[in-house]
């Protein structure tokens, strides 16, 4: 049974979502749109991961507030804080592994800090995580995993290291979203995934 959206880790998750990210932008829109997205898919995992997903998806990103945010690798600055709230360490683990993070821990130094804090989740919750977040706009739309790559690239110089990271994770991120996507769609047909999801 897929796990209710009112449930109250899933309440807890998003009001603390709410209050991490309200002045970090359009976060929190960012954060809406993938936890919808990740509701597509809930019921190909098994438990605890499926009660893990929701709940991470609200709190992917809450490494980016300002006052938690200190290595400024918000995976890992996220996954530390919920850890230290006594969060369960399948939603710490899922925060701090989320869409390939580990290409940027490496560049930032930070890979085997990650490997010895957070073992990596099993690879369908990272897949279906990651194909979440490619899906969502910054805004809070759907896109295709091409555009959500695209405005990465454009927003971040081409100096930063969130850039130089998204190239080099740029194919393999590309090929899970798609792959994912394909598999959902072929699941899920009704849910009419596969067309405004599609590639352009």
């Amino acid at each position: 049974m897929t796990l209710p959206n009112d449930s109250s880790l899933v309440i807890q998750a998003k009001e603390l979502a709410t209050f991490l990210l309200q002045d970090t932008g359009t976060r929190l829109d960012h954060s809406r749109r993938v936890v919808e997205q990740v509701q597509l898919a809930i019921e190909m995992l098994e438990e605890p991961w499926r009660s893990a997903l929701l709940p991470a998806a609200w709190l992917h990103d809450i490494g980016y507030n300002k006052d938690i945010g200190i290595t400024k690798f918000h995976p890992l600055d996220g996954a530390r804080y919920l850890r230290d709230e006594g969060w369960s360490m399948e939603i710490c683990r899922l925060v701090a592994w989320h869409t390939n993070a580990e290409v940027e821990a490496e560049m930032r130094d930070l890979d085997q800090v990650l490997v010895n804090e957070f073992e990596v989740p099993p690879k369908e919750a990272r897949e279906l995580l990651a194909w979440a977040d490619l899906t969502s706009s910054p805004t809070g739309e759907k896109c295709s995993p091409q555009e959500r790559l695209d405005e990465i690239l454009e927003r971040y110089g081409s100096k930063t290291v969130v850039h130089r990271a998204i190239i080099q994770a740029h194919d393999h991120l590309l090929t899970t979203a798609l792959d994912f996507q394909e598999r959902l769609s072929g699941i899920y047909p009704i849910n009419g995934v596969s067309a405004p999801l599609s590639n352009p």
